[in-house]
């Protein structure tokens, strides 16, 4: 039987990463020089990640999830307190170093593709689900649409407004407006 992952191993794994991109850049880093920073054989962390994209991922996920759940007793204001929570992550120099060439990655390769989706979209999830179902239960939420879609549609317009347009933060508010009232049900005729 297999020995079960150290938390403290990965955590250092993910850390020396984030380092070594504040310090030399996503095209500096190496999986040696993680493991180097780490204190870790290569083989570590090969068990756990592919290849440094793969690294580089867990490190930007690991960021996106906000510390405490949000309920603050609206959809409205649950979105808008995740999206401000996110803010603070997408201006990272880790993010600013590696979010165009996973996202590149993604769309040229399958592979790829399923572990930008599993890694850093799946980690939204996590404080994403009980939100959308929380709204589903108050009725502020069509139930015809598409949760994945509507996640998607929402992280997708704060991440590109931040890094893409390099929007400042004053248009989080807006996004979570638009996107709420894009997923409300639509009024009885």
């Amino acid at each position: 039987m297999a020995r079960p992952r150290d938390p403290l191993i990965e955590e250092r794994i993910l850390d020396a990463t984030d380092d070594l991109i504040a310090e030399h850049g996503y095209a500096g880093l190496t999986m040696e020089a993680i493991a180097e920073r780490a204190g870790v054989g290569k083989p570590t962390i090969y068990r756990r990640y592919a290849n440094r994209d793969e690294v580089v991922m867990a490190v930007n996920a690991r960021a996106s999830i906000p510390v405490e759940p949000v309920d603050t007793g609206s959809l409205l204001g649950d979105i808008q307190a995740v999206v401000r929570g996110v803010v603070p992550t997408v201006n990272t120099p880790t993010i600013r170093a590696t979010l165009g060439p996973q996202v590149g990655r993604a769309i040229a390769d399958d592979a790829a593709n399923r572990v930008f989706q599993d890694t850093v979209g799946g980690s939204s999830d996590v404080y994403m689900r009980p939100i959308w179902q929380r709204g589903l239960d108050r009725g502020e939420i069509d139930p015809d649409l598409d949760y994945l879609v509507a996640r998607t549609a929402l992280g997708t317009a704060v991440i590109f407004s931040l890094t893409l347009y390099r929007l400042d933060d004053s248009c989080v508010d807006q996004i979570a407006r638009m996107w709420v009232r894009s997923v409300a049900p639509p009024p009885e005729r």
